[in-house]
């Protein structure tokens, strides 16, 4: 018997279900430590894909939406059996349809579909199932959702046959995925407005339903915010509600990506006593409280007060040589946003000069020179000189991504003339010293 691998614990994951406690104090470092990998992908992953989904989401599940566009058969039934056939030691459930929402033409006459699966469940229980229509010589291969298990096919009585009766073109009714669910989740996956409607005139659906009591329909309600572009984000920002995203926010138990989602959503539509929230909520560097997603809350700061928010951020964190590595990820994350979403908000030399301070932090430096070459600042080729001094010998990432750097300005014809011969004065100096090196370098950008 093949254990399912339960929905309903995956949106509990995504919606912060579990202990809400506080890490204990001896566990704190070694928690940030283990958390920079992640934030460092997280950061690299939103630099190099800017514009795909919300800003400070992860990347989202595949939403219900998204599962009733791709299925051929999505269905409500009433779970009255469900054993293992004492024949042959096989699991059965046998199923009761209450309603169908998608595929009639696919199922039997009768109101009874027979499983070769185990349902974990009660006679009486709702039964959300999910079905496709297979060739008998075909392996399924489901990714969906719910991670479903490698379930057999509903028996013979929901099978067709098209018009030549060949063997090779019989069809079967795959179940790749059901799920006991609570009475509104049937509810809530019809009611949705369909994908062809666009997420402007869909996502004001979901707000009612972010952090609704159950688990599945909070998580796929913020699935629909994770995978939405940023301006159909802001498009629908008057149906918002600044009083329910503080409350929300305060919440401890929150899961970062949904602290990060509801920073940026208070940033949308909040006023200045928000950002003074928002401050507060942000804190000062190195408590003993870890929060994860705060570069939402960060974001969201920006958005209400640019300059005035930046300036927090500055003298608390960028220019504070003290502060743990994983939140000058998180202000990276927040100027990377404002660079790419809203480069109307901060003027971009004030932005690149924002990162210059975190030149001197090991953790970030070769993040933040990339982002400098990508944000074509070649204003800061004079700080190069000594930076490749500090790192050539025990930090070789950083030591390369500054030759990318002075690689990418010495052939920029929008740089200014005195700075395009600082980088290839410099430039000559470092092969001389590392040509294997500048070589790798010059690879990495697609030279011979």
């Amino acid at each position: 018997m093949t254990q399912i691998h339960s929905n309903q614990q995956r949106a509990a994951s995504l919606t912060g279900g579990g202990s809400s406690g506080k890490p204990d104090g001896s566990v704190l470092q070694l928690l940030r430590k283990a958390a920079l990998p992640l934030l460092l992908l997280a950061v690299i992953c939103f630099w190099r894909n800017p514009a795909q989904g919300c800003p400070f989401c992860l990347a989202p599940v595949q939403t219900w939406s998204e599962m009733l566009d791709e299925a051929d058969v999505l269905l409500l039934a009433e779970l009255v059996s469900s054993r293992v056939d004492p024949a042959d030691q096989q699991p059965i459930s046998v199923l009761k349809v209450l309603r169908i929402q998608k595929g009639k033409e696919h199922l039997p006459q009768e109101d009874r579909l027979v499983l070769k699966e185990y349902i974990f469940g009660k006679a009486g229980d709702r039964v959300l199932l999910k079905a496709s229509m297979i060739k008998l010589d075909r392996v399924p291969i489901a990714d969906t959702f719910a991670q479903p298990s490698a379930s057999s096919a509903i028996q013979q009585t929901a099978a067709t046959v098209d018009q030549t009766g060949s063997k090779t073109d019989q069809l079967i009714l795959q179940p790749d995925f059901f799920e006991v669910v609570g009475p509104e989740v049937f509810e809530y996956i019809v009611n949705a407005p369909e994908n062809k409607e666009g997420q402007q005139a869909r996502l004001p659906y979901y707000i009612r339903f972010l952090e609704h009591s159950d688990p599945l329909i909070a998580a796929d309600a913020w699935g629909e915010f994770a995978r939405s572009e940023y301006a159909d984000i802001v498009a629908v920002r008057q149906h918002l509600s600044a009083e329910k995203l503080r409350t929300w926010i305060g919440n401890r138990g929150l899961s970062p990506e949904r602290l990060g989602l509801y920073g940026m959503l208070l940033g949308l539509c909040g006023n200045a006593r928000d950002a003074e929230f928002l401050k507060k909520e942000i804190g000062q560097p190195g408590s003993d409280e870890i929060r994860f997603g705060t570069e939402g809350l960060m974001g969201g700061l920006l958005l209400l007060t640019p300059e005035e928010g930046l300036k927090f951020l500055e003298t608390s964190r960028l220019q504070n040589a003290t502060t743990p590595a994983f939140e000058h990820f998180a202000v990276i994350n927040a100027l990377q946003f404002v660079w790419t979403s809203e480069p109307n908000l901060l003027s971009r030399e004030r932005l690149r000069t924002a990162l210059h301070p975190l030149l001197q932090q090991a953790d970030v430096r070769e993040i933040v020179i990339t982002d400098l070459a990508r944000w074509e600042d070649w204003n800061a080729v004079h700080l190069m000189s000594d930076l490749y001094q500090q790192c050539r010998t025990d930090d070789v990432r950083s030591a390369e991504a500054i030759v990318k750097y002075l690689i990418m300005c010495s052939r920029a014809t929008e740089a200014s003339p005195e700075n395009v011969e600082a980088a290839k004065t410099l430039l000559e100096s470092i092969r001389k010293q590392d040509a294997k090196t500048v070589r790798r370098a010059e690879a990495a950008l697609g030279d011979e």
